[in-house]
């Protein structure tokens, strides 16, 4: 009798959530909540005289944004999660062994990559602040019956964003590598 081999993996992944599965669940448009937050910040960091654009939990802090707004933002973000982990679950249950999901974070609330000197940076920044894309990390394994071939790292990301491409508008791998090298099952 033959061993089986259990591949483990950590995939990185960026989603962008539809903006229809938002709004059949929430009474808020995510990009209406991104454009006026991006709105809102600009003129915070132009009456503050920053050179830049923070994150959104500065002005938790600090004030000059309306907080029911950024209320606002939370709880999209919090229904964009829910709504990737049950999906990523579903969808990937066929495919993988064991799929572990960490995070997911919205990028909303991460530094946004645009100053305020930029062409077009507001509509950039309403783009970063609409809460429908997350980042999160997958833990996955693969079960086989012969050892794991060299980059079967890639396969793995390939078959994850294939079977969860019809899900999201758009998918993109950040990262994948395999843990813990092969064992025997």
């Amino acid at each position: 009798m033959s061993a089986l081999h259990v591949a483990r993996f950590a995939i990185g992944l960026t989603v962008r959530v539809p903006h229809e599965a938002l709004e059949r669940h929430s009474a808020s448009s995510p990009a209406a909540v991104g454009e006026a937050l991006a709105e809102a910040v600009h003129a915070a960091v132009r009456e503050q005289g920053l050179g830049y654009y923070p994150a959104l939990d500065y002005f938790r802090e600090a004030g000059g944004v309306d907080p029911e707004l950024i209320a606002a933002a939370d709880a999209l973000a919090w229904l964009a999660a829910t709504l990737v982990r049950n999906e990523v679950r579903t969808r990937l249950r066929p495919v993988f062994s064991t799929v572990t999901i960490q995070g997911p974070q919205a990028q909303a609330f991460a530094l946004p990559p645009v100053r305020p000197s930029q062409p077009n940076a507001l509509a950039r920044l309403a783009a970063h602040y609409t809460p429908d894309t997350l980042k999160l990390d997958l833990r996955t394994s693969l079960i086989q019956k012969r050892p794991p071939a060299e980059g079967i790292e890639r396969l793995a990301a390939h078959m994850a964003c294939k079977w969860l491409k019809a899900s999201f508008d758009s998918i993109e791998v950040t990262s994948a590598r395999r843990e813990d090298g092969d064992r025997p099952a």
